[in-house]
């Protein structure tokens, strides 16, 4: 399933009506634009991070801030999401990726392009709650 039917699905049957099963733990949002440099620089980390972590229960959503129509989809796919304020703090900044506890929405991890895959993939590793 891509990234835009999973965030239809969550939408269309809400976050809180998903087994526990199926419930992400962590939700990565990809603050991306394509004029951005920095985006760039980061190349399809997201889609690789995606792939290294399948199976996990991390859910990948992109806020893509491009122009003025792809950045309303963002901003009422973070609100969707229960994302709401971390969109507002983050809807003028590209380059990133802000791994969020699914569960009590909060920030914990910014990933960079300062960072490597494997470091990232580690921070996520890092922020999944141990069973």
């Amino acid at each position: 399933m891509n990234l835009f039917a999973t965030t239809a699905l969550l939408v269309t049957v809400g976050v809180s009506s998903l087994t526990a099963a199926q419930a992400p733990s962590l939700v990565v949002a990809k603050f991306h634009a394509d004029w951005c440099g920095a985006c760039r620089a980061m190349g399809d980390v997201a889609t690789d991070l995606a792939n290294k972590h399948d199976g996990q229960p991390i859910l990948f959503v992109t806020m893509d801030l491009t122009n003025a129509t792809t950045k309303r989809q963002s901003e009422m796919r973070a609100a969707a999401l229960g994302l709401g304020d971390l969109f507002d703090a983050n809807q003028d900044k590209t380059g990133f990726l802000v791994v969020v506890d699914a569960k009590t929405r909060v920030e914990v991890a910014r990933l960079t392009r300062e960072q490597s895959l494997k470091d990232m993939s580690g921070a996520l590793a890092k922020a999944l709650p141990k069973p």
